[in-house]
């Protein structure tokens, strides 16, 4: 799926993204065991170390939809200026508009699939850049989608 947004929902982004994306992947990848996606509790915060400033974790709800921050990294609350933590997406998103953030949220827990977001965003901070980002589904019964992880590279930071 490619739409004048640039986001990909397939694994072609592997050939051309940034080793930390890749790497995050490959290590979302690792933790599947044979099902399509892993659940929150096979990730190992000690074995993402170098990940976790640039990480978001967000709980889905379901009816009514909604996407909440449940934990954000650091780069990422120095990039909003906040921590979000608690808040729904639609208050504290950081990206080109709310409404393509919201859209990559339901892409991943509507499909189950990766979404990599390529549409980087300055920050209000001085030499802090939102590069590419990926985000992933994260499942407790390998059916529905209940976390979506995400990771970004960011950028010009000194």
């Amino acid at each position: 799926m490619k739409s004048t947004y640039d986001r990909l929902t397939t694994l072609d982004f592997l050939d051309t993204c940034p080793e930390s994306i890749r790497a995050f992947y490959k290590y979302w990848d690792s933790k599947r065991q044979g099902r399509q996606m892993p659940s929150r509790a096979d990730l190992d915060p000690i074995e993402m170390k170098e990940f976790l400033s640039s990480i978001i974790l967000v709980d889905v709800k379901r009816q009514p939809l909604d996407f909440v921050y449940r934990l954000v990294g650091t780069k990422e609350v120095d990039a909003r200026g906040f921590d979000p933590t608690g808040r729904s997406v639609s208050e504290g998103s950081f990206g080109a508009t709310v409404e393509e953030v919201l859209t990559n949220y339901r892409i991943v827990s509507e499909h189950k699939c990766p979404v990599y977001d390529r549409e980087g965003v300055p920050s209000d901070i001085a030499n802090l850049w939102q590069g590419d980002a990926i985000l992933l589904p994260l499942s407790d019964d390998d059916e529905m989608v209940n976390m979506v992880v995400a990771y970004t590279d960011f950028i010009h930071i000194k």
